[in-house]
């Protein structure tokens, strides 16, 4: 019997809210420009160039040398920069927990 009661008095609680805050009356007023707008057509000229691509040409790879050495410093400079970011993000929460 409890169960049942408490949605139908959150329900009227709600409808009373909702009867109580009704909108005011609104009024559009209209905006006359006071000088005549008019649509002009843009010239577009030779604003956009297409190519027409290769297929082939798009198929090529550039030879760059990528060295283990030049991968592994790019792989710690990256740890490094999780590190710093993991230590600043934790120091911020550090921070706000004990001053604020």
């Amino acid at each position: 019997m409890r169960a049942a009661l408490l949605p139908l008095v959150l329900l009227l609680g709600l409808a009373a809210v909702v009867g109580a805050a009704e909108a005011p009356e609104q009024s559009v007023t209209p905006i006359v420009p006071d000088v005549e707008q008019r649509v002009e057509a843009v010239d577009t000229g030779d604003v956009q160039h297409v190519e027409r691509l290769d297929p082939d040409q798009m198929q090529r790879i550039a030879a760059e040398s990528n060295a283990p050495v030049r991968r592994g410093l790019a792989t710690a400079g990256k740890v490094v920069l999780g590190v710093i970011a993991l230590g600043l993000s934790l120091g911020f929460t550090v921070a706000s927990i004990l001053l604020f």
